[in-house]
C-alpha cells in the first residue's frame, strides 16, 4: 500500500508539474525564442504565429484532435502548435498530395487510392510527432477553401480509416511517400526505391517493390505533380562539363542507383543533392545528335509509397487500401490508433498500469 500511495503522489506531482509548465513556460519560451532565433526546414521560428493551444487537452487528450508542433498551412505559411479536427487535417492534406483525382478514375477507384493517403500521413503525422520532428514538408490546405463536391468525397472515404495508421513490430513507421517512382532502362520495369538506396539506411519496411503504372497515372496527374516525369541533362550538374561516362550499374528495381555507388566522369556521387533531380534514377545515354545526356525519371525520392502507383493499382486491378498500403510498405500492419491525442494523463496512465 506504501509504495501504491508513492505511485499515486509521484504522478500527481508531474501531473502538477505539466499544468505549472502550461500556464507558465509559453511567455518564457516566446521571448527565449525572439533572443535566440532557431530554423526549422529552413523556417525562421521566431516568424512563425503560435496557434493557441489548450494546456487540458494537452494533458488529458482530445478525442478527434491531432496537434503538430509544426505545421505548413496553405496561405500562412508555417504555424506551430496547430490543433485540429483529425477528419479536416487529413482531408486538407490529402486533397494537398493527390487532389480531385476522381475526374480521371472511377469513384471506387479514387475512394481507395484517398484512404491509403490518408492512413500514411496519419502514420507520417505520428511519427513526426513522436521524435519531436518538424512535419513542414505537408501542406495543409484549409478544408473551406476545397470545392465542396471534393470535399464531401474525401470526407467519405477518411471518415472511416481516421484511425488507422501503419505500424511495424508494433510501433508507428514513418510512412514516406513520393509523386511517382523510377523506371529501370536494364530491366524495364517500375519500381520504388528503398531507403537503404535514396538515404543509406536499411528501413525493413521501406524496400524496392514493382510499381507498374508510374508514367500512365502520372500524365494523368501532372496538373497536381506539376512536373514532367522525364528529365534530361546533358551537362555534369557538379562540374558542369559535358558527360563522358557514367557507372549505370548496381541498380534496384526502379532503377535507382546504390547508396554511394553512382560514378560520372571518373567521379563518385554519394548525395542525392549533388544532382540536378531530387532523385537517383536515372539511364546514361545519348541524344538524336549523339550528345551523352543523363535521362532522369519520376518525380520525388521514390521511397514508400508511390501516389501515381497507388492510383494505378486501385484504378487498373481494383485494389483496396490495404493492399496498396501492404504492397508499398514491406511487412507493415495496419493498426487502429484509437485517440490520436491521448494527452500526458493518458501516458501517466500507462506508466503505473
Amino acid at each position: 500500500m506504501k509504495h501504491l500511495a508513492q505511485i499515486a503522489r509521484r504522478a500527481a506531482a508531474l501531473v502538477l508539474a505539466a499544468v505549472l509548465v502550461c500556464t507558465l513556460v509559453p511567455a518564457a519560451f516566446a521571448e527565449e525564442e525572439i533572443a535566440h532565433p532557431t530554423t526549422i526546414g529552413g523556417a525562421d521560428t521566431t516568424l512563425v504565429p503560435v496557434e493557441e493551444e489548450n494546456c487540458l487537452s494537452w494533458l488529458f487528450g482530445s478525442k478527434d484532435k491531432i496537434t503538430m508542433p509544426y505545421l505548413n498551412i496553405k496561405g500562412k505559411g508555417l504555424r506551430r502548435n496547430v490543433t485540429l479536427n483529425l477528419v479536416d487535417c487529413l482531408v486538407g492534406i490529402t486533397y494537398t498530395e493527390l487532389g480531385s483525382i476522381g475526374s480521371f478514375v472511377s469513384s471506387s477507384a479514387a475512394q481507395q487510392a484517398w484512404k491509403a493517403q490518408a492512413v500514411a500521413i496519419h502514420s507520417y503525422l505520428l511519427y513526426q510527432k513522436q521524435y519531436g520532428s518538424s512535419a513542414n514538408a505537408l501542406v495543409y490546405t484549409p478544408v473551406d477553401q476545397i470545392p465542396s463536391s471534393a470535399r464531401d468525397a474525401l470526407r467519405k472515404a477518411i471518415e472511416p480509416v481516421k484511425d488507422e495508421v501503419l505500424t511495424y513490430n508494433g510501433s508507428v513507421i514513418d510512412a514516406v511517400w513520393s509523386a511517382s517512382a523510377g523506371y529501370n532502362t536494364q530491366t524495364g520495369v517500375y519500381g520504388t526505391c528503398s531507403g537503404l538506396d535514396a538515404w543509406g539506411t536499411d528501413v525493413p519496411y521501406l524496400q524496392s517493390v514493382e510499381s507498374p503504372y508510374e508514367e500512365q497515372y502520372h500524365n494523368l496527374m501532372r496538373r497536381i505533380i506539376g512536373k514532367d516525369y522525364r528529365y534530361t541533362e546533358y551537362n555534369d550538374s557538379k562540374t558542369g562539363q559535358p558527360y563522358e561516362s557514367a557507372d549505370t550499374t548496381h541498380k534496384d528495381l526502379g532503377g535507382y542507383v546504390q547508396y554511394n555507388t553512382f560514378v560520372s566522369n571518373g567521379r563518385s556521387y554519394r548525395y542525392i543533392g549533388q544532382f540536378v533531380s531530387s532523385r537517383y534514377c536515372f539511364d546514361f545515354s545519348a541524344d538524336e545528335n549523339g550528345t551523352p545526356v543523363m535521362n532522369y525519371y519520376g518525380y520525388g525520392h521514390g521511397v514508400g509509397m508511390s501516389q501515381c502507383g497507388a492510383v494505378g493499382y486501385a484504378s487498373e486491378q481494383g485494389m483496396n487500401y490495404k493492399n496498396i498500403l501492404k504492397h508499398y510498405y514491406t511487412g507493415a500492419s495496419i493498426s487502429t490508433s484509437g485517440s490520436s491525442s491521448g494527452g500526458l494523463f493518458s501516458w501517466l496512465f500507462g506508466l503505473f498500469r
